[in-house]
């Protein structure tokens, strides 16, 4: 466990309960790739949350802040995101208040989809012109559990059209990878009519009744050691509908409101990282994952 444990020690890492961890940490590393799935979100988990004190455009961004849709568009939706954002990332409201109010936002915001015209063939334009980015190294992590044949689930209810060009516009959409998340309809034309299963939108409190309709098949049989990556306390639910974990890391990127979120946070995840915008502990921890499997086949030598 030496990189992870290393990684342990930086100023971004917190933990609550280190024996817990740690004892979590062995039990992924020791039984190596062959055994381990990720779960990961993807708006501020995978992306990024900021960069150079500017905050990032999420999937919904992508599009919302699109500078070719109509203005009275761009109007509308700040309207309605300057309303319910605000109760998102609001620690005192309780789930069971806020789940109804974030279904009603995800609806308005499907609903104003209509009236954008965008157009599917536009996405690969409004990707390269947005400033969405994927975290520091998160092409190194994604890479390496492709090549360790490491399946990774990405959860998310943002837009999946554009979560996939943002993927394959940074070069990390792999075949190890399922992507599960809210798609667009079009009509004929190729123009976004809404969302396509709207009586079964994904938001970020459903994520583990989203993983047992739409995933976790044959593929995760065998796969009982989960890394569950997330930016949400929403997210935590995310391996909820893994059946039967062996265990489950839950690491929580705590973008904004540090001060104030900071023990809640490390009271529901295992380990908290501290407005890092990198991929380093994950990387840090694949390391030690990968090295126990080389050295497990590695050749015997007989005297």
């Amino acid at each position: 466990m030496e990189a992870v444990l290393d990684m342990m020690q930086d100023r971004r890492v917190e933990v609550a309960d280190m024996t817990k961890v740690q004892s979590k940490l062995q039990q992924i590393i020791s039984g190596g790739p062959d055994h381990l799935q990720f779960i990961v979100d993807f708006d501020y988990t995978l992306s990024r949350a900021h960069k150079d004190g500017k905050l990032v455009d999420c999937s919904w961004g992508v599009l919302e802040n699109f500078q070719e849709l109509p203005s009275d568009y761009h109007k509308k939706v700040k309207v309605v995101k300057d309303k319910y954002y605000p109760i998102e990332i609001d620690m005192s409201i309780s789930l069971e208040k806020k789940i109804p109010i974030m279904i009603e936002w995800y609806k308005k915001a499907n609903g104003l989809l209509s009236e954008s015209g965008v157009n599917r063939s536009w996405f690969p334009r409004m990707v390269a012109e947005s400033n969405c980015e994927l975290r520091d190294n998160t092409n190194l992590l994604l890479n390496r559990l492709n090549h360790a044949r490491v399946p990774v689930l990405v959860l998310s209810a943002g837009l999946g059209d554009l979560i996939s060009h943002i993927m394959s516009h940074f070069g990390v959409l792999h075949g190890n990878t399922t992507l599960v998340s809210n798609f667009l309809d079009y009509d004929q034309e190729g123009k976004v009519v809404g969302l396509k299963e709207d009586d079964e939108l994904i938001h970020m409190y459903n994520k583990s009744e989203s993983i047992l309709k739409r995933s976790q098949g044959d593929n995760y049989a065998d796969r009982k050691n989960v890394v569950l990556l997330g930016d949400s306390l929403g997210d935590l639910k995310m391996a909820d509908g893994v059946k039967d974990p062996n265990v489950v890391l839950t690491v929580g990127f705590l973008n904004k409101n540090i001060e104030e979120s900071l023990e809640t946070y490390k009271k529901n995840f295992d380990i908290v990282l501290v407005d890092d915008q990198t991929m380093d502990f994950p990387n840090a921890l694949v390391t030690d994952v990968l090295k126990v499997s080389a050295v497990s086949m590695s050749p015997t030598v007989t005297v």
